[in-house]
């Protein structure tokens, strides 16, 4: 079979690899879709040191499965999934508290040395496997990863009928927020971003403002809509300074911000203003199985459409090229490595 192996710094090749074979638990999967995750970008660039070469990463994907272990019960030849991308024990306080992400024994499929999805065929375990409906495409069932992540954050918040959003980034994990926020029936959901092209897709996937600050106050904008008290809860997705300040200062007294981004290890922020105005951060990271479970159910009962967001499908053997071009994302949001005809 090929595979996308990682050789080092920039350095990414499709070529021949090691076949895989299931073991008695595990089903084969031929992927079919992969998307390209930033953390994939930044590994690929040697950023993170998430990524030991040689290895092939890809952590969200979808496919058809080809062949079962013998202990294998529940699914068979044919089946379309997608699968919670790592293994994991089940049986520390983390696992059976549902957290399985903190797991450590996790084993995170295309990360570090374990081989993932950026190839013909993966082995999984089928505990982590979930059936896709048939309606669903490939590209679709590819994204269910990066929804969870975001199904997780919201689920932070709690209730937030009735509530004002603010959403702070439109690359995939806020495009996803903002579609997981709708769902639950806030007042008004605002969404800023440096790109009026992501903030176009912002809007198809349930923002009624955005905003982009190379054009407009967003500070203004947003007291303009919220009758000068600003928003009960924002969502941070992107990681660095800046937008971790946006998520603050537009905050009403009181309000809660949760942050998912992981642009940067450390930010400034101005501690005396969460003090006196008693504002709340809560961090949320990935998923564990249950958010991955009700992130399929989504996709599945059509709650969540993830297509606006995908910008270009490509062969997996050319993906060398689209690392290069996400690099400087620009308009880019989504790009998902399709099987090679």
């Amino acid at each position: 079979m090929k595979g996308l192996v990682y050789h080092g710094d920039e350095v990414l090749k499709w070529e021949e690899v090691q076949d895989v074979t299931p073991d008695d638990n595990e089903v084969k999967i031929k992927v079919k879709a992969a998307g390209i995750c930033g953390s994939d970008v930044h590994g690929y660039q040697g950023i993170t040191g998430r990524r030991i070469p040689p290895m092939i990463m890809g952590h969200e994907f979808s496919g058809v499965i080809s062949e079962v272990g013998k202990s294998v019960k529940n699914l068979m030849p044919g089946d379309r999934v997608t699968a919670y991308p790592m293994d994991f024990c089940g049986t520390c306080l983390s696992c059976r508290n549902g957290k399985m992400q903190f797991c450590p024994d996790k084993k995170q499929f295309g990360v570090l040395t374990v081989n993932g999805a950026f190839a013909e065929f993966l082995c999984v375990p089928e505990k982590v496997c979930y059936k896709l409906h048939g309606n669903i495409s490939y590209s679709a069932g590819s994204m269910v990863e990066p929804l969870a992540v975001a199904f997780r954050g919201v689920a932070h918040a709690g209730d937030i009928e009735g509530k004002n959003i603010l959403v702070v980034g439109s690359g995939t994990i806020g495009l996803m927020i903002t579609a997981c926020a709708k769902v639950k029936n806030p007042a008004k959901i605002i969404v800023t971003d440096l790109s009026d092209t992501r903030l176009n897709v912002a809007k198809r996937m349930g923002a009624e403002i955005t905003i982009n600050p190379l054009n407009s106050e967003v500070k203004e904008v947003i007291m303009d809509n919220t009758e000068g008290q600003g928003v009960d809860i924002s969502f941070e997705a992107v990681g660095n300074t800046p937008a971790c300040v946006q998520s603050l200062e537009n905050l009403k007294m009181g309000g809660t911000s949760i942050w998912l981004g992981q642009g940067k290890k450390t930010v400034e922020i101005g501690m005396l203003d969460i003090v006196t105005r008693e504002l709340s951060v809560s961090g949320s990271f990935t998923y564990g199985l249950e958010d991955f479970k009700s992130a399929v159910e989504m996709l599945n009962n059509g709650s969540i459409d993830p297509e606006p967001i995908i910008s270009e499908e490509v062969p997996m053997g050319q993906a060398a090229q689209w690392f290069e071009k996400l690099k400087r994302p620009e308009e880019l949001v989504k790009v998902i490595l399709k099987e090679e005809e």
